[in-house]
This record gives C-alpha cells, sequence and structure tokens, in this order.
C-alpha cells in the first residue's frame, strides 16, 4: 500500500508541474510567436493528461483479486501504460506536421530572456521528475509510472530543442525553430513508439526480459535437490511476474521433501525478480534413462 501510495503521490505533483508549465510555455511562446515553444506546451499539456490516466490506472491496477479478476487487476496500468504512448505518437505527429508546416514561414522567434527562463525551467523541472518518477516505477514494478516517466524525460528533451531553435533563429537562421519544433515531435513519436511496442508486449502476454528469464533459471538451478527443470514460462501483468516452471527431484525422497523443494525454489525465483512475483512450481520425478 505504501508503494502504491507513493506513486500516485508522484503522478500527483507531476500534474502539478505540468499544469504550470502548460500556461508558461503558451504565453510566452504566443508572446514571442515560438513555434517550438508552443509545440513544447502541447508537450506539456499532453503530459498533463497523462499524468492522470496514470494515477487513475495504478488506482484500478492495484486493486485485489476477485471472482472477475482471479489473477488481479494489474493489465488495467498496462493498459494505461499504452494509452500513454498512443498519446505521445499522435501528438508528435501533429506537432513534426505543424512544425514543418512553419518551415516556410518569414518570420522567426526572439530569442529573449523569458522565452530562455521558460526552456530551461521546464528542462530542469521535468528532467528532476524523471528521476523522481523512474525511482518510483522501478521501486513499485509499474509499467505506467515507467510510461509517465519516459513522458517527463521527452518533455525535457524537446525543451532543449527549443533553446537550440531559439539560438538558431537569432543567429540569422529563421527556420531554425520549425526544424526545433520537427526535432520535438520526433522525440515524442520516438517515445511514444518505445513505450507502446513494451506495453503492448505485456499486453499479449509476452515473457520476461532475456536477463530476467537467464535469472530465473539460475535460481532454479541453484537450489539443492533440483535435478532439472522444463516448461519454463513467464509473463507480466502491471506490476506483478508470472512464472510458472517444470521441476525435476529424485522421485525416492518423501513428498514432504519434494514439496520443500518446490518452496524453496519459489523463494529463490522470488528473490531475484523482485518486487511482487506469483510462482507456481510442477514436481515431477525424475526419470532415470
Amino acid at each position: 500500500m505504501v508503494f502504491a501510495e507513493a506513486g500516485e503521490r508522484i503522478g500527483i505533483i507531476g500534474a502539478l508541474v505540468n499544469l504550470v508549465l502548460v500556461g508558461l510555455k503558451f504565453t510566452v511562446g504566443a508572446l514571442v510567436s515560438s513555434v517550438a515553444l508552443i509545440a513544447d506546451g502541447f508537450h506539456s499539456l499532453s503530459d498533463l493528461l497523462t499524468d492522470l490516466v496514470v494515477i487513475v490506472g495504478m488506482r484500478l491496477g492495484r486493486r485485489p483479486p476477485d471472482d472477475t479478476h482471479p489473477y488481479g487487476h494489474g493489465k488495467f496500468e498496462t493498459l494505461a501504460g499504452a494509452l500513454v504512448s498512443v498519446l505521445l505518437l499522435l501528438v508528435g505527429v501533429e506537432l513534426g506536421r505543424r512544425a514543418y508546416a512553419a518551415l516556410g514561414s518569414t518570420g522567426s522567434a526572439h530569442l529573449g530572456i523569458s522565452m530562455i527562463t521558460v526552456a530551461l525551467l521546464s528542462l530542469a523541472t521535468k528532467e528532476v521528475l524523471y528521476h523522481a518518477t523512474i525511482k518510483t516505477a522501478l521501486a513499485v514494478r509499474s509499467p505506467a509510472l515507467r510510461a509517465n516517466a519516459w513522458h517527463h524525460r521527452s518533455d525535457a528533451f524537446s525543451s532543449f530543442a527549443v533553446l537550440i531553435g531559439g539560438f538558431a533563429s537569432s543567429l540569422g537562421y529563421p527556420a531554425g525553430d520549425g526544424v526545433a519544433g520537427m526535432a520535438v515531435g520526433a522525440i515524442i513519436v520516438f517515445s511514444g513508439g518505445k513505450l507502446l511496442w513494451d506495453s503492448v508486449h505485456e499486453l499479449v502476454e509476452g515473457r520476461l526480459l532475456r536477463h530476467e528469464e537467464r535469472a530465473i533459471i539460475s535460481a532454479i538451478e541453484g537450489v539443492p535437490g533440483v535435478r532439472g527443470w522444463h516448461k519454463l514460462r513467464s509473463r507480466r501483468s502491471g506490476r506483478v511476474s508470472f512464472v510458472d516452471v517444470h521441476i525435476t527431484v529424485d522421485p525416492e525422497i518423501p513428498l514432504r521433501d519434494a514439496h520443500e523443494i518446490a518452496s524453496r525454489v519459489e523463494k529463490a525465483v522470488a528473490a531475484v525478480l523482485k518486487g511482487e512475483v506469483s510462482v507456481t512450481i510442477h514436481v515431477e520425478p525424475k526419470e532415470e534413462r
């Protein structure tokens, strides 16, 4: 429960920060006629919306198993992460399109102190938010929170692009602002595509990462009494990792001892994966050939 509360708390903090940044970027962007800064404002607006999606997804995802969802509600968090990713993709494509259309504009952004201040403030705050959010996401193993963390970081990257575009325009390259706006769009599309891929992999019951499965195998083989293993299956549902495996043991040992070996395997696998883990062990006698 403490982890869940921490995750929701960092989401609320992020939403409040994004609300302030949206107002600043839209206002200053309109005053200095910066396509890139206004594009960055839309990015922060999408961040605000995704903060709300993530908070709701986390609340639904941490509900305990019930009659209709015996494996829990973790996929709600995964679904929230997928929605964040789709929104990122749509916003990135639209902002890239608008920035491209602005390349032929004769006007250029004025790199005033206000524009620099807003861009630097956004870059600093969103980078801090990224580190705070990803730390919490790793602690609670929340896919939705991890997606939101990268959303914060992509906003920091886009603010950096705004600065580059403003400097280019001030140095006599009016297309620099539009190019920076396109860079913002590309950053958002790349981030959204990567996160969407991860979310879909989980939604279609994809296996755990290879290094996680290698750690699982090492844990199984390291338990005394295990003669072999097969039919290893793994998947993730929200913040819970599920592992099923068949192990073989000496056919002559008592049932109580076989059960004790299976229990040690469960604990060993849970220890290497950390977080919330559900392990199912099927014990079979090792047939001598």
